[in-house]
């Protein structure tokens, strides 16, 4: 049998952050399919390659099974591969096409309603995927019997119950990273080695921020699971030792979700003297003195908090459960031990109390402008970024945009247009699209400054920069003859 995992391309623009780092979700899937079954196996990244090339690498490879992973920002150019596909491939036989990954997990009905694929893997994928390749393998793939899984039957979407999570992490083989080219993958664009890749510590967040995404990992409960520091430590091992990386990113929701074990962690690296550079995500109220030197002693040099806003009121509505002076305390305490911090910031949040409808406004987004820039002039923040938010599928944002009709209707299902470095995909009341862009170019002419000061500026990503830059550029341009 053979296999084909793709990484959906976007339509139009490429992005950006999808080409930092390869589809480690399917270098998961791919180790884990290979290491239970006797198949041919292949995984193409279409945010690397033209459309024609990708529909040439399906052509030739000729799969019996094609598995589609994908993002909402890249739902449009997946259906319209996996529609090419079912329409236009040369190979004896329409190959068995399986959707997966945080878009279809979010909304099946969608992937089933505007594409041709034939199931829908809702939430974790390993142990399903392998169960339709085995039963498809044994010709017995009978679909009500298979858990966590969407289809039709016949004009009906049927949705079986869910499959429980994988409780021990442990037991998963590392990413098959041997499957795709990382030398390709320029990293971050913030970074101290030359040689870079990223990894996941472990599974999920313990947390229920209203504008998160993270329907795989909350497909079911529980919301949070940690690989053993052991297995951890053996990855980043074989990743230094074996393929010479220098650097890793992880980009775990909370490096420090578990403090103990977050310790534990770095125990295990500095015991077996690793050297490598670390950064990783984390947590503002999971902070102390001890984890920040033990993580300075293992190798880390950038810490990022997800500081969000500068307003307590808001982090009090979107659920965060922090608070800014928390947010000040940890990025103090770490920046005390020699790591770098960085400052994860997002305009305009929206949430609801009592059913109505609150929202950060011109002045409580600019309030957290100066918030950040109090901090960095008082040195305890190094590099900040600066999104605008977005009520992605699978958040309870969405939800909430959807009752109080935030998303234009001309967004509904134009997925390829959810890009909110592009354009506003969720219109606030009083927020114009020349505030929007005014907040928005502040917040990313900072971000930049901080970057390029820090001396931590990967130039092998500044096309991809520049490409981003641009955009800007442009999009002010239109917004100001719009307005004149």
């Amino acid at each position: 049998m053979k296999t084909l995992l793709v990484n959906a391309p976007t339509i139009g623009k490429k992005g950006v952050i999808r080409l930092m780092y390869p589809p480690l979700g399917l270098l998961y899937l791919s180790a884990y399919i290979r290491e239970k079954e006797n198949i041919e196996l292949k995984v193409v990244d279409g945010s690397l390659i033209s459309y024609g090339e990708l529909l040439s690498e399906v052509n030739s490879f000729s799969p019996d099974i094609i598995g589609v992973s994908f993002t909402t920002q890249s739902a449009t150019g997946a259906y319209r591969l996996i529609n090419d596909v079912k329409a236009k491939i040369k190979s004896g036989g329409t190959p068995l096409i399986v959707c997966g990954g945080p878009h279809p997990t979010a909304v099946p009905e969608d992937v089933l309603l505007h594409s041709n694929c034939d199931i829908v893997v809702i939430g974790e994928g390993e142990l399903t995927f392998h169960e339709i390749h085995k039963k498809l393998m044994q010709g017995s793939l009978y679909l009500p019997e298979i858990l966590g899984i969407a289809y039709r039957n016949g004009y009906e979407i049927r949705i079986n119950q869910k499959r429980a999570l994988i409780s021990d992490l442990d037991s998963l083989p590392f990413p098959a990273r041997d499957l795709v080219d990382l030398s390709v993958y320029p990293g971050a664009y913030y970074k101290k080695a030359r040689v870079e890749t990223h990894m996941t510590s472990s599974r999920g967040c313990p947390y229920n921020c209203i504008y998160c995404s993270n329907p795989v990992w909350k497909n079911n409960k529980p919301w949070y699971r940690l690989r053993s520091p052991k297995n951890v430590v053996d990855e980043i091992e074989y990743i230094v030792n074996e393929l010479g990386i220098k650097e890793i990113y992880d980009q775990t929701d909370e490096f420090n979700g578990n403090m103990k074990w977050a310790k534990e962690v770095c125990e295990e690296i500095i015991s077996r003297r690793i050297k490598v550079s670390l950064k990783a995500q984390m947590r503002s109220d999971h902070m102390d003195r001890d984890l920040a030197e033990k993580m300075k002693a293992a190798g880390f040099w950038l810490g990022l908090f997800g500081v969000e806003s500068g307003n307590n009121r808001t982090l009090k509505g979107i659920n965060k459960k922090i608070t800014t002076e928390d947010s000040k305390r940890a990025l103090e305490t770490i920046k005390k031990a020699g790591i770098k911090t960085f400052a994860l910031m997002m305009a305009f949040n929206a949430w609801e109390e009592d059913g109505k409808l609150c929202f950060e406004n011109k002045e409580d987004t600019n309030n957290t402008l100066v918030y950040i820039k109090k901090l960095i002039k008082e040195k305890i923040v190094d590099l900040i970024s600066w999104s605008l938010t977005t009520p992605y599928p699978g958040s309870k944002l969405y939800d909430i945009a959807l009752r109080h009709e935030l998303i234009p209707k001309e967004l509904i299902g134009k997925w390829e247009l959810w890009d909110s470095s592009e354009r506003m995909v969720i219109h606030l009341p009083g927020i114009t699209m020349k505030d929007w862009i005014k907040i928005q170019n502040r917040g990313k002419k900072l971000q930049a400054f901080l970057l390029l000061k820090s001396g931590t500026f990967n130039f092998k990503s500044l096309p991809l920069y520049i490409k981003r830059a641009l955009s800007q550029i442009l999009k002010y341009l239109k917004s100001w003859g719009q307005s004149r």
